[in-house]
Formats: structure tokens, sequence, C-alpha cells
């Protein structure tokens, strides 16, 4: 990724030792949060959380979701090197995919909550979790959520190594 991102506005993070705490180890942090199997990493960018989640979690289908096409053409590079099969790449917009669906839509670094679901509430199954990342919890983000969807939790969690306030917001349709 940090080969590629000379070349490609993957990420802004240059240094190894960072991107494999705030890439990596972020990333991971949600493997024991996913639900089903087939999950929707929407807006991937570089393919975090996406990608360490694929090698992690090889028994579930991974779509990466990401619509600049030199990023895709990026993550497509990277899953056939890493040879991973239960990943798909797919550039486009997530508001205008109408034939895909998840159990889990998992985000990190997306946006506002209500952007992340209004944008991509089609792609979540009937029952399925919409899994964001968040930093810091803006209570103006879950007060400003949409009508049919509510949050269920937020949990605070601890990346290894990472010196920052991570949290899962869990939101399903009510």
């Amino acid at each position: 990724m940090l080969a590629a991102n000379k070349n490609v506005n993957l990420t802004g993070i240059r240094n190894p030792k960072d991107a494999v705490i705030k890439h990596t180890l972020d990333s991971l942090s949600a493997s024991g949060a996913i639900e089903g199997a087939n999950i929707i990493d929407i807006g991937t960018g570089g393919g975090t959380p996406g990608i360490p989640l694929a090698i992690a979690l090889p028994e579930k289908k991974f779509f990466l979701i990401e619509a600049t096409q030199k990023k895709a053409n990026f993550l497509n590079e990277a899953t056939k090197a890493l040879k991973l099969e239960n990943v798909e790449i797919i550039c486009e917009r997530g508001e205008n995919i109408t034939n895909l669906s998840a159990d889990t839509v998992v985000s990190r670094a997306f946006g506002p909550l209500n952007y992340l679901v209004t944008t991509s509430r089609h792609l979540v199954s009937k029952g399925g979790l919409f899994l964001a990342m968040k930093g810091k919890i803006n209570p103006d983000e879950i007060r400003g959520l949409i009508s049919g969807f509510s949050v269920l939790q937020i949990q605070e969690i601890e990346v290894p190594y990472l010196e920052a306030t991570r949290h899962f917001v869990f939101i399903k349709k009510t």
C-alpha cells in the first residue's frame, strides 16, 4: 500500500510502523464484530478494513466498494498478489449499486453516520448490520440518524499500540 501510495493517493500515512498500527491492526479489530457470510467494505480506499479482514476471515466473502478507478486498480492488483479469492472489487459509488446486499456493511473513515446509512442502506440485507468504525463519537451524529435505523450499541475498543480513541457503532434497520 505504501509503495503504491507514491502514485495513487491511498493514505496520508507514510511511516510503515504507523501504517501497520493505523491500518492493519485497526482493521483487524473489527474481525470479531463482523456478522454473516457476505461483507461489504464501503469506500474502502486503500483496502482497509476489507483486505486485512479478508485475510483474517477467509471463510467470508468481501465486496470492496471504491468509486475511484485508480484505487480500484490498486485493489485488484493487491488482491491478486495476495491470492485473495474471497474478495471482489467493485468500482462504483455505493448508491449506484443495485444488485448486491450483505450481512454486514463495514465502513472506516467514510464520513458521518447519516451519510453512511443514507448512501448504502440498500446494501445491507434484512436483519443486517452497519458496523461503523469511528474515532471520537459525535452525539449529534447519533441523534441525526435517519428514521428506520437505530444505533444498537457504541463500543469503545482498544487497538494495540494505537494511542487514539476508537469505537464501533452498531446500526440496524428498525
